[in-house]
């Protein structure tokens, strides 16, 4: 009887033994890549080079993928894409192994194309690394268990062609809360997309304004051209805020300076708590009164004679 417990209580051990070096071995992974950005004036069909270091600093050999990729990256989402300027990287090597405290140098290329259509692009190395799990021959048992943590740099190769300058964003759709009660956070989302040729750079405010108080929410962001892009902006409001609110938005956009304006409107309802608390309180005391409900608690007092 003990003997059977106390090899059920070394298998125990010994599988949280296997794990913990198992996930020892994943967390001394390590990547690093520099320089981590990459800025180029193009004109048509020039071609520019580039090279990035990448060093396993680590414990443990890496597998290392590049993958050239255009960025789409928002408030909400980071995506990639095959289109636009990925088409206009190469990249070599595109797959390698590192030693721990090694390094190697990935080198790319980007052309311009003859025919331009818009003047900023935001492309980008994707650099993907996972540990290469060794294997214990002796040990069959967890031979095939592994936890491996992968690693992902993302470099970016923003290249600036000389096509025609045309700022220009649109409102895609937007939503905003209608009815918010106190410490009741609001979201606002605005889907735009950026129809122009150049990168479109966004600040912008939030007016909030009720019969007693205002508030002013920032909202800033950046969109590509050809990009769609989520702006998020959230409201709270607190314990005084009640009544009809106008929310107008109002969205600076430009290249180099924001003399572009979106705008949009709104109207939410805050109702506060305390006028709910007054209310069931209200009703509480008038279906009391109405139905002439007693104590149910008879005191009665009797003189001794």
């Amino acid at each position: 009887m003990i003997s059977g417990k106390v090899k059920k209580f070394s298998f125990v051990i010994l599988v949280l033994i296997v794990l913990i070096s198992l996930i020892g071995s994943a967390y001394g992974a390590g990547l690093r890549a520099s320089p981590p950005e990459f800025k180029y004036n193009l004109t048509s069909s020039q071609t520019v080079t580039g090279q990035v270091t990448v060093t396993n600093i680590g414990d443990v050999p890496m597998n290392v993928t590049v993958n050239k990729k255009r960025l789409l990256m928002d408030s909400i989402h980071l995506l990639y894409s095959d289109g636009g300027i990925a088409t206009w990287i190469s990249v070599n090597p595109t797959n390698f192994t590192l030693a721990p405290g090694a390094s190697k140098v990935v080198s790319f290329t980007v052309k311009a194309p003859s025919t331009i259509n818009y003047s900023d692009a935001e492309g980008a190395l994707i650099i993907g690394g996972l540990p290469i799990q060794s294997q214990n021959n002796n040990n069959s048992t967890f031979s095939s268990l592994a936890i491996k943590q992968g690693i992902e740099l993302v470099i970016k190769i923003i290249a600036g062609l000389p096509g025609p300058i045309i700022e220009s964003i649109q409102m895609l759709q937007h939503s905003a809360p209608t009815i918010l009660l106190s410490y009741m956070p609001g979201d606002f989302t605005y889907q735009l997309n950026n129809n122009g040729t150049v990168v479109a750079n966004m600040n912008g405010s939030i007016e909030i304004n009720g019969l007693l108080s205002k508030h002013n929410v920032p909202i800033n962001g950046s969109v590509y051209p050809e990009d769609n892009y989520t702006l998020t902006a959230q409201w709270t409001p607190g314990f005084a805020d009640f009544g009809l609110y106008s929310a107008d938005t109002n969205i600076n956009y430009g290249r180099y300076q924001q003399d572009k304006l979106l705008q949009v409107h709104d109207t939410i309802l805050v109702i506060p708590v305390w006028l709910i608390l007054i209310i069931i309180l209200a009703v509480a005391i008038w279906i009391i009164r109405k139905k002439e409900i007693q104590s149910p608690i008879n005191i009665k007092i009797e003189r001794k004679k």
